[in-house]
């Protein structure tokens, strides 16, 4: 081996050493943090202070390493919240409740304004609760974070445009518990003002979804553009409110009920049934023998073959996939987290078993829930 190399690596191993040391100094008081949180209730994930981290080392590493260092870092914070949550959940038994431990009359943050598809999901899921509208899907997950809402109810899949993946990526980011879920039947409408006609209309907002859900409608009228915005309910209060007979809304017959508007086009959606299944997110975990879907995501070791091996276990235990989604990691090229659900109780032996497994054999391992989808 060539001399100078050989001295090289021997630097990077003492390198290495001198890391490791510090690594684990650093897990011992992420220790001390994770028992402050506990006891004072605060959020494992605080998104400021991750920031704050990320701007420092990058300064400190200069221009040229910096995003390297940024990969690290990100990487090490990762690991630090797992082990921060393990810790919390190793210390604290009575974070798993009973459906009787359920909120009687819980906050829902939901993203939008009155009228929002989330809204009607909350109300399906939690009858007596009282809906929070925030404006993003990030704030509906600060407001369960920062225990200010009970749960949040979110979109996770629509059965005509797909998975949202910005809500997947937050689920990864925040790591609550998804403690309940339903299948909301959506029917499409074109609303406008009182009086406004398909030929007056020029211009169709809505929510990217509810867009993609009626695109084939909207191809049909040559003279209107369509225009995205945050939520189906938001874009029909829009309209309302500028009172232009040329401006249109696709969003629920509920809407067109609350700010005064026409169904101009009723169920506008290209497919006939027309779904969007919600999950509820909470700190805690309520488990039930009623809970009958369980959801993970993992990160999977790069070898020929790993998803195969790894689907193979359920198989063997004829445990029923739902879905398989797969999400770019963050900073890293062609790396990718999975997000699976599967049919099952954690009540059960075998799948107490198979979780043990797979968090011991893949490189990241979260268990994001076993709930009751109703």
């Amino acid at each position: 081996m060539n001399e100078q190399l050989a001295q090289i690596r021997q630097k990077i191993n003492q390198t290495d050493e001198q890391l490791s040391h510090y690594f684990s100094q650093r897990m011992d008081l992420v220790a001390h943090v994770a028992k402050i949180k506990e006891e004072e209730g605060l959020p494992v994930y605080d998104p400021e202070r991750e920031a704050q981290v990320l701007e420092r080392v990058s300064q400190a590493a200069g221009e040229e390493k910096a995003p390297y260092l940024r990969r690290v870092y990100q990487s090490l914070m990762d690991a630090s919240k797992d082990y921060e949550r393990d810790l919390m959940k190793s210390r604290s038994c009575d974070r798993e409740k009973t459906e009787d431990a359920f909120p009687r009359q819980p906050k829902v943050a939901c993203q939008g304004v009155a009228g929002a598809f989330s809204g009607e999901a909350a109300r399906r899921m939690f009858p007596d609760g009282t809906l929070v509208f925030v404006p993003t899907w990030e704030e509906a997950f600060q407001k369960v974070s920062l225990g200010e809402c009970d749960f949040a109810a979110l979109p996770v899949e629509n059965s005509l445009a797909g998975s949202v993946g910005q809500v997947y990526d937050l689920l990864l980011q925040y790591r609550l518990t998804i403690s309940r879920a339903c299948r909301l039947p959506v029917e499409q409408n074109l609303l406008a003002m009182p009086g406004a006609t398909l030929d007056d209309i020029t211009e169709i907002y809505s929510h990217p979804q509810g867009l993609a859900q009626c695109k084939k409608f909207c191809a049909g009228l040559a003279q209107a553009r369509t225009i995205p915005m945050e939520n189906t309910a938001a874009a029909a209060k829009m309209v309302a409110a500028l009172g232009d007979v040329h401006k249109a809304a696709i969003a629920s017959s509920y809407c067109a009920e609350i700010y005064g508007l026409e169904i101009l086009a009723p169920n506008i959606q290209t497919a006939a049934h027309n779904t969007t299944r919600f999950v509820a997110v909470s700190q805690e975990h309520f488990h039930t023998m009623h809970c009958n879907k369980i959801s993970l995501v993992f990160s999977l070791p790069h070898q020929p073959g790993a998803l195969n091996r790894l689907l193979s276990q359920f198989a063997a235990l004829e445990l029923n996939l739902t879905k398989i989604e797969s999400r770019p990691v963050s900073g890293k090229s062609f790396e990718y987290y999975f997000y699976l659900d599967f049919s099952g109780n954690t009540s059960s032996t075998l799948i107490q078993q198979l979780m043990e497994r797979l968090s011991q054999e893949l490189p990241a391992f979260t268990f994001l829930g076993n709930y009751e989808e109703i």
